[in-house]
């Protein structure tokens, strides 16, 4: 499971975030609309982790010990082509989905079991053969219509890659037709997604595991499971350790055709069944999958473990005592399930349950995973929090200014009225300087970046190096020959136009934060006077919340950006019947040529727009700094006659600075302990 470390962080960010609101009361301040926000996101966030593998990985295993549950009955066989959910519930309860459209729900454990046998699971016959993709390419796509012959001659040729135990390719084929021959006419009940709500423990509170049905040896994952990888905060990739080729051509297809740059950095490799291995052929094995995968995935990210350890782990720990372990042990034993290395750890132990715990630890090594998904998958959440912490920082310094400032302008005028008159007026003249200064300089930052007609604004002439580098890459794909062409030419063109959009939002997020930086800049160069009011009382605070809501903007202001965000394109090429591979590619590409002006202007109005709206917000909230500013001299103002209401306005500044200077340290050091956390 994920370790509880995360869990515990996030409570102390979101205790802080509470004292922040307490704060707000009694300073009598608006609580930061986004702040809320964003602390509302904290609290609801679900952590998606998708689990990929290739067939008999031993994957609903893993899932199982990684739960520290059998909630994925083992003895139910794989799936067809259903998508399964799991989380945190009040009870165990299943609700399928059918491709007719149909819903089913199923409440108990034992229930749930006879329902997956009944309706799910793929019968012995038809283990060896690719149920995922015949159901999804051709009983759901054809449904009740005759799949033409010619097409199930293309796709008999395209399945034979999966023939990945080497059956006679004949039998291969008469299986698949006979498969598609029994469950054409029931299309409609086949499953393809299901949710499973159980008891988990605590920590397992947010996460939502996702069990996608076995990956073809091409690398395909189908096109539910796609729009489920998207979302997903990890994936990880189960293959077993025996019984298969070191080398896995599915995983590797998947990586390089199926799974974009940007998910590739939350993707883990996790080989399973270490303990079925002597060490020797275990280190060697090891040592060889490193050295194999290394200039693909890192090696922090290539983790061996053995689920079926950890799940009698999992039972042991719940039994507690020596001799129900003991008795466990001899049931497995006399039933013929027992497993060699199991036993031989209890054995070896004599009954020492420390010393056994700590030996099917090791050889488990399941804590590797949760130091893996801590550390890297968590990386974004932990990111999150230290944002959070960021803006609740800047929420403090900025009241922290303002009332040092009002501070110090009431006990240097206490005693002259007419002074703290004259001293308040020139404050709110010099606030009013700094925003008129400011709304000059915003505008010819924007323009310098968002210039079209002379070309030698920024967004213009990285777009064009954008554009360049996008026209290469299409023109290697139309110089493929057409015996070079195969079921991974239509992947790979998918997965770079993907990553250009991926890259063009990596621009946008980082020319929107250049322009940002550079408007904070000539703020403090406006304010570098230590007579006057402290940049930190002005300068803007963004939150994760705020950049949501101005991409939202963005978005819908620039016209067609969403059908190219979302693969319009790709859409519309795989509505195109499978024919002929060779033509679907060429469609696809010369698709994609056709509109290429289209998709890079497009990008690149989406990037105008988004860094205008950063513009407007930059001023809106730099105008509510001013407000928030004027605000706390006014309260000066008009009791400047009265000297008893002013010494307790001094002494209210007092203590408003003296709670913040506290969470501040608070504050500061928790970031601190984050940022070393996630190095």
């Amino acid at each position: 499971m994920i370790s509880k470390d995360y869990k515990q962080n996030k409570k102390q960010v979101l205790d802080l975030y509470d004292e922040y609101v307490k704060i707000c009361e009694l300073a009598k301040i608006e609580v930061d609309k986004s702040i809320k926000m964003q602390a509302r996101k904290i609290k609801e966030e679900v952590f998606n982790l998708m689990v990929l593998g290739e067939a008999k990985s031993g994957k609903s295993t893993f899932i199982n010990a990684y739960l520290g549950k059998e909630v994925v009955p083992m003895d139910v066989r794989q799936c067809t082509s259903a998508i399964i959910k799991i989380k945190k519930g009040d009870r165990f309860e299943l609700l399928a989905k059918t491709a007719g459209g149909g819903l089913k729900i199923v409440t108990g454990y034992d229930e749930i079991k006879n329902f997956l046998k009944k309706h799910a699971s793929i019968p012995d016959k038809y283990r060896n053969i690719p149920i995922t993709s015949i159901n999804n390419e051709l009983l759901i796509t054809y449904r009740d219509k005759d799949i033409p012959s010619k097409i199930m001659k293309l796709h008999l040729d395209k399945y034979a890659k999966d023939n990945i135990f080497n059956i006679d390719i004949n039998e291969y084929n008469k299986l698949i037709k006979q498969y598609i021959k029994e469950k054409k006419p029931e299309w409609r009940k086949i499953i393809t997604e299901m949710e499973i709500t159980f008891q988990l423990p605590e920590e397992m509170q947010g996460i939502t595991i996702i069990d996608s049905p076995g990956v073809g040896a091409g690398g395909n994952v189908g096109k539910i499971a796609e729009e489920y990888i998207a979302d997903a905060n990890a994936i990880i990739f189960v293959k077993s350790l025996n019984g298969q080729a070191l080398e896995s051509l599915p995983f590797m297809n998947f990586l390089r055709n199926n799974c974009t740059n940007r998910k590739k950095e939350s993707l883990f490799l996790v080989l399973t069944r270490k303990s079925t291995l002597p060490k020797k052929d275990f280190e060697r094995l090891k040592e060889q999958t490193i050295e194999m995968y290394k200039n693909d995935i890192e090696e922090e990210k290539i983790l061996f473990v053995d689920s079926k350890m950890q799940l009698l782990l999992n039972e042991c720990k719940s039994l507690g005592t020596e001799e129900k372990i003991d008795a466990f042990f001899n049931e497995l034993d006399a039933q013929g399930d027992g497993f060699a290395p199991a036993s031989l750890a209890w054995i070896k132990s004599r009954g020492d349950v420390s010393k056994f715990n700590e030996k099917m630890e090791e050889e488990s090594n399941f804590n590797s995973v949760q130091v893996a998904i801590e550390k890297f998958a968590r990386g974004a959440n932990y990111l999150q929090l230290i944002q959070f912490l960021d803006s609740l920082s800047k929420e403090y310094k900025h009241y922290k200014e303002i009332f040092l400032d009002a501070l110090n302008v009431a006990k240097d005028n206490i005693k002259d009225p007419d002074a703290l008159e004259d001293k308040i007026n020139e404050k709110k003249n010099e606030i009013a300087d700094v925003f008129n200064k400011m709304k000059y300089v915003i505008h010819e930052i924007f323009n310098r970046y968002t210039d079209n007609i002379s070309y030698e604004a920024i967004i213009p002439a990285e777009s064009d190096k954008f554009i360049t580098k996008y026209e290469n890459e299409l023109e290697n794909f139309k110089k493929i020959s057409a015996s070079d062409i195969d079921d991974q030419t239509f992947s790979a063109l998918k997965k770079m136009t993907l990553d250009a959009i991926d890259d063009s939002k990596e621009f946008r997020d980082e020319i929107a934060k250049q322009f940002l930086k550079e408007c904070n800049e000539e703020l403090i160069q406006y304010t570098d006077d230590p007579t006057k009011i402290p940049a930190e009382a002005y300068v803007p605070n963004f939150t994760e919340v705020d950049f949501d809501k101005i991409n939202n903007y963005a978005r819908e202001k620039t016209s067609g950006y969403e059908d190219i965000e979302h693969g319009i394109t790709f859409k519309s090429a795989e509505r195109v019947p499978y024919h002929h591979l060779k033509e679907h590619v060429k469609i696809v590409v010369n698709s994609i040529s056709n509109r290429l002006n289209e998709i890079i202007s497009t990008m690149m109005d989406n990037i105008i727009n988004y860094v205008t709206i950063c513009r407007d917000v930059y001023m809106d909230k730099l105008d509510n700094r001013k407000k928030s500013l004027e605000t706390e001299y006014q309260k000066l103002l008009n009791d400047k006659d009265d000297n008893e209401k002013l010494l307790a306005n001094i002494e209210e500044l007092k203590n408003k600075i003296d709670s913040i200077e506290s969470e501040l340290i608070k504050l500061e050091k928790l970031k601190g302990d984050l940022k070393n956390y996630v190095g």
